[in-house]
C-alpha cells in the first residue's frame, strides 16, 4: 500500500509591498525543495501531453522555472550564489528576463571581499566595480535592492578592517548603489562602527545566528532608509562543524550546511520578531526580511507566516 502523500502547494501569502515591506529567503534554487515547496517533476512525454492546452502547458513551464514558480509567492529574494562564485552580467540579464515587475532582489558579495584576509582595498574596490556591472540589468530597472556584504562570525572588528568595508562600500554608494553590511561577532556593536556606516550612507543588516558567546545582538538598526533583517536559524547544535571543511567531500559539505540551517521558527517566535521588524520600518522607507534557515523549505514556511502576520499588523486594505 503507498501511504505516499501527494505534493500540494503551499498557500499564497497576501501582498504586502504597498506597505513598503518585502519577505522573501536567502536564495531560492535548492533541490530538497523540489516535492517540497517546488512541484516535482512531471515525469516523461506522457504527463505532458495530458496538458492539452497551451496555457497549461505555459503553467507546467514555469512550475519547473524556479525563479518564476518562488515569484508566485513573494516580491523578494536574496540572491546568495554570487557568495561562491562571482556574479556575471549573463545571469542577471537572464534573472531580469525572467522577473516580475514588482520583484526586489538583493545580491551577497562574493566571499572575497567579505572574507578575505588581506583587506587590500584596491582588490576589494576592483571585484566591487565587477559586481556593479554584473548588477546592471536589475539595477537599471529598479529591481535591485542593496549589495550584502556578510562577514563571519569569527571577523571581530578592527579599524583596518571597518576602513577597508567603508573603502569597498563606497564605490557602489558614490553610484547610489545600496550597499548593507552584516555584522555577527559582537565587537561590532559598537556606536563608533553605526555612525561609520550612517555618514558614509551604508546600511546595516541586522541578523540573527545561534547564540554563541559572542554573537551580535538581534537589534531593529537603521542607517539609511532601507532597513534589512535576516534570519540564520537557531540551530546551535550544528552551528559549526567538529572538522576541517577541507577533510569533507562536496556532498558531506552539504549535508553539515544543511544541518547548520535546519531550524524552523514556531509561530510564537515570529510573533515576537514581528515586534522588531515593525520597529525597523516605521525608521525607514523600504525594509526586506530575508528568512535563511533554508533546509527542507523551513525558510519558505516561516517567510509565508511572517508575511501573514505582518498582513495582520499593519492592516493592509
Amino acid at each position: 500500500m503507498n501511504t505516499t502523500i501527494p505534493w500540494q502547494p503551499f498557500d499564497v501569502p497576501p501582498n504586502i509591498t504597498k506597505t513598503g515591506m518585502y519577505v522573501g529567503t536567502s536564495g531560492y534554487y535548492f533541490d530538497d525543495w523540489i516535492g517540497v515547496f517546488n512541484p516535482p517533476p512531471r515525469r516523461g512525454a506522457k504527463a505532458l501531453q495530458e496538458i492539452s492546452d497551451e496555457e497549461k502547458r505555459a503553467e507546467a513551464a514555469a512550475d519547473q522555472d524556479r525563479l518564476r514558480f518562488y515569484q508566485k509567492f513573494f516580491s523578494f529574494v536574496e540572491i546568495n550564489n554570487t557568495f561562491y562564485s562571482e556574479p556575471s552580467l549573463s545571469h542577471f540579464i537572464d534573472m531580469e528576463s525572467r522577473s516580475k515587475e514588482s520583484m526586489l532582489y538583493s545580491v551577497k558579495v562574493h566571499q572575497d571581499i567579505s572574507h578575505t584576509r588581506n583587506v587590500d582595498i584596491v582588490t576589494g574596490q576592483d571585484m566591487m566595480r565587477r559586481h556593479i556591472t554584473a548588477a546592471g540589468p536589475l539595477i537599471e530597472t529598479g529591481r535591485f535592492f542593496s549589495f550584502l556584504i556578510q562577514l563571519d562570525d569569527h571577523v571581530f572588528r578592527t579599524q583596518k578592517r571597518l576602513d577597508y568595508l567603508m573603502a569597498v562600500a563606497s564605490v557602489a554608494i558614490l553610484e547610489r548603489i545600496d550597499v548593507h553590511i552584516e555584522f555577527r561577532h559582537i565587537s561590532w556593536h559598537d556606536e563608533h562602527v553605526l555612525t561609520a556606516l550612517k555618514n558614509n550612507g551604508i546600511g546595516i543588516c541586522n541578523t540573527e545566528i545561534p547564540q554563541v558567546p559572542h554573537a551580535f545582538p538581534l537589534k531593529a538598526y537603521a542607517t539609511t532608509d532601507k532597513g534589512y533583517i535576516r534570519y540564520n536559524g537557531l540551530n546551535l547544535e550544528n552551528w559549526y562543524s567538529n572538522k576541517d571543511k577541507k577533510q569533507f567531500s562536496t556532498k558531506e559539505r552539504i549535508a553539515q550546511r544543511n544541518a547548520r540551517y535546519n531550524y524552523e521558527y514556531s509561530e510564537d517566535e515570529l510573533l515576537q520578531r514581528v515586534k522588531g521588524q515593525l520597529i525597523l520600518h516605521a525608521k525607514t522607507v523600504s525594509t526586506v526580511i530575508a528568512f535563511n534557515n533554508h533546509f527542507q523549505a523551513k525558510a519558505i514556511r516561516n517567510a509565508i507566516k511572517n508575511m501573514q502576520i505582518l498582513f495582520e499588523r499593519l492592516k493592509v486594505p
